[in-house]
């Protein structure tokens, strides 16, 4: 039995991994007699996702002896398996490991010195690039990640190579083209399947990121990383992404293919390159139901037709190592490389991408992109046909788009494409795509082409965010009218409710704008019901109210306006729109009052631990509690909710601001360990809380139930 790299671990190693191959695959029960058997003798750490229940030729496992003595004792448990039909082990260490602690302080240390110098030399702040995460100017062995300062290990760096014996693609440019966000190596294995090889690669993802954890620090240097396995064609992606340790990228990098090469001495790679992980390979790794996985690990056919385009079909013919997807794949990377815009390479493209959808007829890049080389190189006539052909919806839509963006002379030819079955057939979100395109390429058609869209009011915030590419004011006012006549989304219908009330609006806007008063004040009429959800419309339909002279209903909406606080009060005060109803002493005392109002009124207060028991628990008003942090993205979008429902408490209730990073021990007293939650109190107790963005209604009802209690 074969042992490799059993040499005695020193004890500050943090990772090792035993591999172990069998000649022949034992099964799922010897498998676990013979892992329990090294547990017990204290040679591996035995873990439930170690049990697999199929047959395997590798058996993997943490190894844990340290001392000497013991390590000994544990090599001869796994020589010993060569009697069971093991013929080979091999152990992989992980000798250091990220010194985040030493980085966090050097990083500290430099901006004092930053500091320093801005003290010093005022017209030298000016000058610094001030980018600390710019990523885009990276390689140089004496930089890390964000292009500056040193390489931070506890005992020197991970081991590195630059030549391996299979096929890499992408390096040494990876070296100037890393990119801290999608980093990874996509490998294909060669030889005859070996059942349980994908461990082996679950393994060795393991001795590689193991060296950039540092146990000591609170985070990891990344967000996600795993291994993404295509079974079908023997590949897989080794990924990592958000990447920011404090390590050059050279190391980093040459790191990585030291770790592909020891995958190479268990199960022979054929080619690797250097490729992000796509979201379906996350999806795939990441999920708990995931979808199956491709993985393409390289382009040899692109050597192939830069020799000889010809032979290269012949390859593709005489190929058994890579199946019939990977080679559609590599094919459509081809065709992707040539300018559709040119007739020439625009045909070549499309070849290209036929020749990939008769290998793989389930690739659809392949067919989508042969019809962007087909509109783009001029080939409009072949494009229509054979979308005609086509009963696929979304392929029919698609080429639609692509006539209107590309051709829109052609529009007329290809409207017919835009079908009852086909509009029925798509993602309203696509219908909306295609509106949009037509009013900003070939608004002489929106009208030909909305007359085919679905009256359904799942069209509605599609059709109103189409509304936005569309310059001309006539046309856009038809489709916000649309948009008016389509059925009213239900009050929980999220997005397309606000698209539905804003339609109303920006179409009294937008009449008004085009100085269509009597229509902008019908529209407004329409909108009334619709005010109270958005305020905004008390604002457009105020000022085409006071188009037409009818002020006492304009200064109505100015009133509402104000009851609702809506959020450019300032602006409806001062709006020239408004006309002689800016004089008005009504007008004028009304928002004097409201300026009254607003300056009594008691702001969000923020409290810490020693002033919650007064401020919080000793009011006799309820108290809505803000447990928020500065990190927090929601929170920074609850506080503008909040200063307003301050505004409008009138005395009836106070909001107080926690912050719980200044206060760990009132969130740990409240399990405000989500942020933000919001909690009610009154008389000193707890009534009722809410965690997340919550709207100023939510929040009202809760202290409505504290007032009640």
């Amino acid at each position: 039995m074969q042992l490799h790299h059993f040499d005695v671990l020193p004890s500050h190693c943090p990772h090792a991994t035993c591999i172990i191959r069998f000649a022949r695959p034992v099964s799922a029960a010897t498998h676990r007699a013979i892992l329990e058997r090294l547990a017990a003798a204290a040679a591996v750490e035995l873990g439930d996702d170690e049990l697999g229940d199929e047959d395997t030729a590798f058996i993997v496992a943490p190894w844990l002896p340290r001392a000497q003595q013991a390590h000994g004792a544990a090599v001869e448990h796994v020589q010993a398996l060569a009697a069971e039909g093991a013929d080979a082990a091999w152990l992989y260490a992980v000798g250091t490991t990220i010194d985040a602690l030493a980085a966090a302080e050097a990083q500290q240390e430099q901006g004092d010195d930053d500091d320093d110098d801005d003290d010093d030399d005022d017209d030298a702040a000016g000058d610094d690039d001030d980018d600390d995460d710019d990523f885009a100017e990276v390689g140089d062995d004496d930089e890390g990640p964000a292009g500056e300062g040193e390489s931070h290990w506890r005992h020197g760096p991970p081991p590195g190579q630059h030549e391996v014996p299979f096929a890499l693609e992408g390096y040494p440019e990876i070296l100037e083209e890393f990119d801290w966000e999608d980093f990874g190596l996509a490998v294909k294995l060669a030889g005859e399947r070996v059942p349980g090889e994908e461990r082996v690669l679950g393994a060795m993802h393991g001795v590689w990121i193991a060296s950039y954890i540092d146990r000591r620090a609170e985070e990891a240097p990344l967000r996600h990383t795993a291994v993404t396995w295509d079974a079908t064609s023997r590949a897989a992606s080794i990924w990592v992404d958000r990447f920011c340790p404090p390590a050059s990228v050279r190391q980093m990098v040459e790191h990585l293919i030291w770790i592909a090469a020891r995958i190479h001495e268990l199960v022979p790679l054929a080619h690797a390159r250097f490729a992000g992980a796509s979201m379906d390979q996350k999806y795939a790794a990441l999920g708990e139901d995931p979808p199956p996985a491709f993985v393409l690990a390289g382009n040899p056919l692109r050597a192939q037709v830069e020799a000889d385009e010809a032979a290269a079909e012949a390859w593709m013919t005489s190929q058994t190592l890579w199946t019939k997807r990977e080679l559609a794949a590599m094919l459509v990377e081809l065709g992707t490389d040539l300018d559709p815009d040119d007739p020439e390479q625009g045909a070549r493209a499309a070849a290209r991408f036929d020749r990939a959808t008769a290998l793989d007829p389930d690739n659809d890049d392949a067919r989508s992109y042969a019809m962007v080389a087909l509109v783009r190189s001029g080939r409009v006539d072949a494009a229509l046909a054979r979308a005609r052909a086509s009963t696929e919806p979304t392929m029919r839509g698609y080429t639609f788009g692509l006539v209107t963006e590309h051709a829109p002379a052609r529009l007329r030819d290809a409207i017919e494409l835009l079908d009852a079955a086909t509009l029925d057939g798509i993602a309203e979100e696509k219908v909306g795509e295609i509106i949009a395109s037509v009013g900003a390429h070939a608004p002489d058609r929106l009208l030909e082409v909305l007359e085919r869209v679905p009256r359904n009011a799942a069209m509605v915030a599609h059709l109103y965010n189409a509304s936005f590419k569309v310059d001309d004011q006539p046309l856009r006012l038809h489709l916000l009218e649309l948009v008016m006549d389509l059925p009213a989304p239900d009050a929980d219908a999220g997005p397309h409710r606000a698209a539905y009330t804003f339609a109303f609006n920006n179409a009294c806007v937008l009449a008004h704008a085009m100085k269509q008063y009597p229509r902008a004040a019908a529209i407004a009429d329409r909108a009334q019901v619709y005010a109270e959800e958005n305020p905004y419309i008390f604002h457009g339909a105020a000022c085409a109210y006071a188009a037409i002279g009818e002020l006492d209903k304009a200064m109505y909406q100015v009133e509402r306006a104000v009851a609702r606080d809506y959020d450019h009060l300032d602006k409806l005060e001062q709006d020239s729109d408004l006309g002689e109803l800016l004089r008005w002493p009504r007008f004028v005392e009304l928002f004097a009052n409201h300026r009254a109002k607003l300056a009594a009124a008691e702001p969000v207060r923020e409290t810490d631990s020693a002033g919650f028991a007064q401020t919080v628990l000793g009011s006799d008003r309820p108290v809505l509690v803000d447990f928020t942090a500065s990190w927090c993205g929601p929170c920074k979008r609850q506080a503008p909710i909040l200063d307003k429902l301050a505004r409008s408490a009138d005395g009836r209730f106070r909001i107080v601001k926690v912050d719980i990073d200044a206060c760990p021990d009132l969130a740990s007293r409240y399990d405000a360990t989500s942020v933000p939650t919001l909690v009610v109190f009154h008389h000193g107790r707890e009534i009722t809380r809410t965690v997340g963005l919550s709207q100023p209604a939510e929040l009202l009802q809760l202290l409505a139930e504290a007032s009640d209690a």
